[in-house]
């Protein structure tokens, strides 16, 4: 990073470690001033990650809550009660939800905008520019 002149950047909790953040958590320790973390949402039914979240964000320090919704239990929407808890949570600590929409926005539109009406106090960042592909 010094090398190519880089300051800082976002560490976002990797898939395949799932809701484990030991990993981006022990990196956020060892250099804080470099690294600022994005955790991963438990949607969980039993609830469990409103409170991984708060933990996350208020004693480790993760300034981002990533939304995946392919993540949300079989049948389920980020319009639950859990999701519903999950985004308003996020918002009250100030951590804006990137939302990983990697079917396309178009699938997910509806939860997005009821989430954002709701809880208009939550910021909302779409990761990788929502997956929108330019017209060729």
């Amino acid at each position: 990073m010094d090398e190519a002149g880089v300051d800082g950047a976002l560490i976002v909790q990797p898939i395949n470690h799932m809701f484990d953040h030991s990993l981006v958590t022990s990196v956020l320790k060892k250099y804080p001033s470099k690294f600022i973390g994005c955790c991963l949402a438990n949607p969980a039914d039993d609830g469990s990650g409103i409170k991984q979240l708060e933990h996350l964000i208020v004693q480790e320090k993760y300034r981002a809550v990533r939304f995946n919704p392919n993540l949300w239990p079989s049948g389920q929407k980020m319009t639950n009660e859990v999701g519903r808890s999950l985004f308003a949570k996020a918002g009250e600590l100030g951590a804006p939800v990137g939302i990983m929409v990697m079917k396309g926005i178009s699938s997910y539109i509806q939860e997005i905008e009821e989430l954002c009406t709701d809880y208009p106090a939550t910021t909302v960042i779409f990761d990788h520019m929502a997956f929108c592909k330019p017209p060729t």
